[in-house]
C-alpha cells in the first residue's frame, strides 16, 4: 500500500517518514463561476523566442562543460537503458501486453511497478530538452547535429493522425488509474518548441499542433475526464498546459488557453493524491501544502495561467492563495521543500530537504509569474533560488548532483543524517552527489540540465512598449528586432559574483526605444552611467533609458549592496550580499562509491569531522566583504565574506570566511543567536 500511496515520479522508494507522509487537507467550497472566463488581464512582460538570448561569460562556460563533460551531455551513455534502448515514443510504445520494463530504479521488484511504466519518457524527454536547449544556446556543432537526428526521428514516430505519445492504440486516452499520457506529452512538446523557436523550423511546429489537436478531440471539454485518476504521471500531465501557453503566445490561438483552464478545471475536481493546486485548497487559508514537491511547484503554473488567462476574481484569489502558502516551504536559499513530500511542514535550514526536480519547476513557475505580473520581487526570487540552492546543489569540482540537499548540509552519505534508521524496508539513498541517481529515479540528473536554459531564456523580455528588460542579471547576449530593426545587446559581467557590468547596445539602423535594467530589492539604489543623448526614469522597481541607439553605444550599471543579516523560521542568522546566501564551508572526505564505464563520472558521499555548530558570538562584528582575486572570478573562485563565529562549547571567537553556497558541497548556512546576542 505504501507503495500506492507514492506515486511520483521521482519516488519508488519510500523517501520520508510515516509521519511525513500526505495527509488529507480541507478545501474551501469553490463557486460554481469559479472558471468562467472574466476579462484576460495581458502580460506584464512578452518571452523572446528562445534562443535570441545566448549566455557569455561563465554562464556559457558552465554551460559547454556540462556539455562536452557533464551529465548535460553524457547521460544517454551512463543509462542506455532508459534513453537509448528504450524507444518509448517510437517501436516501444506501450501496450496492454507489456507488464514491466526497466525504469531507471534499482530496487526490489513491487506490485506496484507496473504503475510507472511511463517513467523513461520523463528521463529522456527532460533530458533531450536540457541537452538540445544547452546545444542551441552554445553553438557546440556535434551537440547539434545530435539534436538535429533526434528532432528527426522524434518527428518519424508521429501517426498519421497526429499523435505523438508512448501509447499505442489499445491503450492511448483509455485508463482507469495510473497513466503518463498528458506528462509524456507535455515533456516532450515543450523541447520541441524550444528546437523549433531557435531553428524556426515550421514542421516541428506544426507537428506539435497537430499532436495537441490530437489529445483535444481525444480530451474533449467536459465530456471527458483526463485526471480522473490525479496521481504520479497523471498528475504531472497538468503540465500540458506549459505547451499550451506557449502554443498561445507563438500562434495567438485563444484555443489553446480555453483548453488550459478546462483542464485546470478538470484537475480541481477530481479526487487526488497530489492536490496541493486544486482551487479548493488554495482559496482555503488554513490548508498547508502536502503533497510531494515537485508536483506542487509545477502546478503554480498552471495556476497563473487560470488566474491571468481567465480575469476571474476566483482563479485570482486562488493564486493568492498559493503564494501565501508558499512562504512556510522555503528555506534560507529559497530551496521549496520536496524531500519528497512537503506534509505541511515549515522550511529548516537543516531538518527539510529539497529535491533537484524541486528546484526547477519553481524556478520556471517564477519566471512565468514575472512575465503575468510584472512584479520584479518574482525575479528576485528566480535569482535566489537558480544560484543558491540551485547551484549549491551541484558537486564542486564534478559532474554529479545532489538528488535531495539541505542548505545547513554536514554530510552526503545517503540518508539525512548518518545512522538514521532505513525508511520501510529501503534505505534513504537520495543525500548524496551522482550523475545519474539510478537507485531511486533519473528524474532529477535530467531536470538539472534544464535549469540554466530555462534561466538563459527570461534574462531578457519585451516590454508592452516594445523595449527590452534585463529581468535576469547574469553574461549573455541578445540578438532579436525592435520595430522590425535587427539589434545586438551585449552584457558583460560575472553577475552574480559582481554586481556590476556594462550593456552594449547596436542597432542595424538608428531605433528608439527603451533598454530597462531591473532594480533588485537587495540593492541600494542602482547607479547607472547612460551615454550622450539618453532619458533616464524609474517606475516600478524598474529603470527606463530610452534612447535612438545607433552602433556600440554603452550602458553602464553598477547594484550597491551591504551584507544583510537574515532571520529565518527557526530565529536563526544567515547572511547574504547581493543575490547570494553565503556559508562557511566545511572540509569533507570525497568517497568514491559507484564508477560508471564513462569515464570521469561517479558517485561520491562526503562525510566531515570538522567541527559545525557554530554560533554567532554574543557581540558580534559585521561580516564585510571580500572581492574575489583579480581576473578568476569564477565558482572555484568567489568573493569572500570575512567575520568571526563562536567556536562550539567555548567563548572564543574564531575568525572565519563564508563562500556562497554555490561553491561549497559541506557547510552551515544559519547560526544560532545566544540569548545575550546584539549586533
Amino acid at each position: 500500500m505504501k507503495h500506492l500511496l507514492m506515486l511520483t515520479a521521482c519516488c519508488l522508494t519510500a523517501a520520508a517518514p510515516a509521519a511525513a507522509q500526505p495527509t488529507p487537507g480541507s478545501a474551501a467550497p469553490v463557486p460554481a463561476t469559479a472558471f468562467q472566463m472574466v476579462q484576460p488581464r495581458p502580460a506584464a512582460f512578452e518571452p523572446l523566442w528562445f534562443g535570441e538570448v545566448k549566455p557569455t561569460g561563465w554562464l556559457l562556460a558552465q554551460m559547454r562543460h556540462d556539455l562536452q563533460h557533464g551529465f548535460v551531455g553524457q547521460l544517454d551513455a551512463l543509462v542506455p537503458d532508459l534513453i537509448t534502448r528504450d524507444d518509448i515514443y517510437g517501436r516501444d510504445r506501450l501496450t496492454t501486453a507489456v507488464k514491466s520494463k526497466s525504469v531507471g530504479a534499482i530496487s526490489a521488484p513491487s506490485p506496484a511497478d507496473v504503475q510507472y511504466l511511463w517513467w523513461n519518457s520523463e528521463t529522456q524527454s527532460n533530458w533531450w530538452d536540457g541537452f538540445v536547449r544547452t546545444a542551441l544556446l552554445t553553438d557546440d556543432a556535434p551537440a547539434l547535429a545530435r539534436a538535429r537526428q533526434y528532432v528527426k526521428r522524434i518527428l518519424a514516430t508521429q501517426d498519421p493522425d497526429g499523435y505523438l505519445g508512448i501509447y499505442a492504440p489499445d491503450l492511448r486516452f483509455h485508463f482507469t488509474g495510473e497513466n503518463g499520457e498528458l506528462w509524456a506529452q507535455a515533456t516532450l512538446l515543450r523541447g520541441l518548441l524550444g528546437y523549433y523557436e531557435t531553428t524556426r523550423d515550421a514542421r516541428v511546429l506544426r507537428a506539435v499542433e497537430r499532436a495537441v489537436a490530437v489529445t483535444m478531440r481525444a480530451y474533449p471539454v467536459r465530456q471527458s475526464a483526463p485526471f480522473a485518476a490525479a496521481s504520479g504521471g497523471v498528475a504531472h500531465g497538468l503540465t500540458f498546459t506549459d505547451t499550451l501557453e506557449r502554443l498561445y503566445q507563438l500562434t495567438g490561438q485563444q484555443r489553446y488557453r480555453d483548453y488550459a483552464l478546462w483542464l485546470y478545471e478538470d484537475f480541481s475536481t477530481r479526487p487526488a493524491t497530489e492536490a496541493d493546486a486544486q482551487l479548493g485548497h488554495l482559496l482555503d487559508p488554513d490548508y498547508r501544502f502536502q503533497a510531494h514537491g515537485a508536483h506542487t511547484y509545477e502546478h503554480l503554473r498552471t495556476v497563473v495561467q487560470a488566474a491571468y488567462n481567465s480575469g476571474n476574481p476566483v482563479l485570482q484569489a486562488g493564486l493568492q492563495g498559493y503564494l501565501a502558502k508558499l512562504d512556510a516551504c522555503l528555506a534560507p536559499s529559497g530551496g521549496p521543500i520536496g524531500d519528497e513530500w512537503i506534509a505541511g511542514r515549515t522550511a529548516s535550514a537543516a531538518a527539510t530537504g529539497y529535491e533537484y526536480c524541486s528546484i526547477h519547476e519553481l524556478t520556471d513557475s517564477y519566471a512565468l509569474l514575472l512575465q503575468r505580473s510584472g512584479n520584479t520581487r518574482w525575479a528576485d526570487r528566480l535569482e535566489w533560488l537558480t544560484f543558491n540552492a540551485g547551484q549549491g546543489a551541484r558537486y564542486p569540482g564534478g559532474s554529479a548532483i545532489a538528488y535531495l540537499k539541505t542548505d545547513n548540509s554536514f554530510s552526503m552519505t545517503g540518508p539525512l543524517h548518518p545512522g538514521d534508521a532505513p525508511v520501510g524496508k529501503d534505505p534513504q539513498t537520495r543525500y548524496k552527489y551522482s550523475p545519474v541517481h539510478q537507485d531511486v529515479a533519473v528524474c532529477c540528473v535530467p531536470n538539472a540540465g534544464r535549469l540554466y536554459p530555462y534561466y538563459t531564456r527570461t534574462m531578457w523580455l519585451r516590454t508592452p512598449e516594445g523595449g527590452l528588460l534585463a529581468a535576469l542579471y547574469g553574461p549573455c547576449e541578445v540578438r532579436t528586432t525592435v520595430q522590425n530593426t535587427p539589434v545586438h545587446l551585449v552584457e558583460e559581467t560575472a553577475y552574480p559574483l559582481e554586481l556590476t557590468g556594462t550593456i552594449t547596445v547596436s542597432a542595424d539602423k538608428p531605433t528608439a526605444f527603451d533598454v530597462v535594467l531591473r532594480q533588485p530589492a537587495w540593492a541600494g539604489r542602482l547607479r547607472v552611467k547612460v551615454p550622450a543623448g539618453a532619458t533616464v526614469r524609474e517606475a516600478d522597481g524598474l529603470v527606463y533609458i530610452r534612447k535612438i541607439w545607433g552602433q556600440q553605444e554603452r550602458i553602464r550599471f553598477e547594484l550597491p549592496a551591504a551584507v544583510q543579516q537574515h532571520t529565518d523560521a527557526q530565529g536563526d542568522a544567515y547572511f547574504s550580499h547581493g543575490p547570494l546566501v553565503y556559508a562557511l564551508p566545511l572540509p569533507g572526505t570525497p568517497t568514491a562509491t559507484k564508477a560508471y564505464p564513462v569515464p570521469g563520472f561517479q558517485d561520491v558521499q562526503l562525510t566531515s569531522t570538522a567541527p559545525a555548530d557554530f554560533t554567532l558570538p554574543t557581540r558580534s562584528g559585521a561580516f564585510r566583504p571580500v572581492p574575489a582575486p583579480a581576473g578568476l572570478i569564477g565558482w572555484d573562485h568567489t568573493p569572500r565574506l570575512r567575520g568571526t563565529v563562536q567556536a562550539p562549547g567555548s567563548a572564543r571567537t574564531v575568525p572565519v570566511e563564508l563562500l556562497p553556497m554555490g561553491s561549497t558541497a559541506l557547510r552551515r548556512v544559519t547560526f544560532a543567536r545566544p540569548a545575550a546576542y546584539r549586533p
